[in-house]
């Protein structure tokens, strides 16, 4: 099994995060490098592909990540890059550019794509950008092999014609973000953004349920699902499948559920609600 380097377009790859439905605080907070090299691993064995991504270059400039109309605040950014540069294995290059455009990052990442490949014969890279196809010939004719992550449908046919591999991994979002599953008691100035903070930071690969305890702590359990260990569980949800969406970072940036999955919770509390809840409503009270 053979290690080698990954580079990132970043401000690319944060764009397709957030064209995944994803608020860019969420991933601000929770988006992980970790994560993702062990997600691209496993694609990666799955496919009987004899490598492992080891070394992470993250390319970036110091603008803010994100569309005009969806940029980074100042705080966010500075944090995502401070969280990444404490990643095992990575190495932010943070590109100084003059202009408005993001040339420069792409002028560095081909760079590192050249030098890279002085060392090895496999690199893989994460951009949808065309502006690389020529660098990628360039690879390709020596006979180096390029293995590009495609985060979206919308993949650019150039592209994946230098490449010799591309594999897609829309679909593995999940595994691109951290985890921690807090709780918060209802009677402490419990609020709808700490309601998304528990939706958040729940993990959708396993299996998930929304439980108030008698003494107000409201969580998500993934340990205990169903009618398991609720000696001191007021009321409970219904247990949340693996995979269903309704919880994560992508359920947490739909407004609308989170609003009312917290009025539903408040409403429970406050009427009483006991045993097995699916939504606790005036007539099931």
């Amino acid at each position: 099994m053979k290690n080698i380097p990954i580079i990132i377009d970043g401000p690319n790859f944060i764009n397709r995060i957030l064209d995944l439905g994803i608020d860019k605080d969420l991933v601000s907070n929770q988006l992980i490098l970790d994560g993702l090299r062990s997600s691209i691993n496993c694609k990666l064995s799955e496919n009987k592909i004899p490598l492992q991504i080891d070394i992470i270059e993250f390319v970036c400039s110091k603008k803010l990540f994100g569309y005009s109309h969806n940029k980074f605040l100042k705080e966010e950014r500075d944090l995502l890059i401070k969280r990444m540069m404490s990643e095992k294995g990575v190495h932010v290059e943070e590109v100084v550019l003059p202009g408005s455009t993001e040339k420069g990052v792409d002028t560095t990442v081909s760079s590192l794509l050249e030098t890279y490949s002085e060392k090895f014969n496999d690199i893989a890279l994460i951009s949808h950008d065309r502006d690389f196809v020529p660098v990628l010939k360039k690879l390709r004719e020596k006979g180096k092999r390029i293995y590009l992550i495609a985060l979206g449908e919308k993949f650019p046919d150039e592209l994946k014609n230098e490449a010799y591999v591309t594999l897609k991994m829309d679909q593995e979002y999940r595994d691109f973000f951290s985890y921690s599953y807090p709780g918060h008691y209802i009677n402490d100035d419990f609020n709808v953004e700490k309601f998304r903070e528990l939706v958040a930071l729940a993990d959708d690969r396993q299996g998930n349920q929304l439980r108030v305890e008698k003494n107000g702590m409201v969580y998500f359990s993934c340990e205990h699902t169903g009618s398991q260990n609720i000696e001191n569980v007021q009321f409970r949800y219904e247990s949340l499948m693996a995979y269903n969406g309704y919880v994560g970072p992508k359920a947490a940036s739909d407004k609308e559920y989170i609003h009312r999955e917290y009025k539903d919770v408040i409403y429970g509390w406050k009427n009483g609600a006991k045993g097995y809840y699916d939504y606790p409503t005036e007539g099931s009270i």
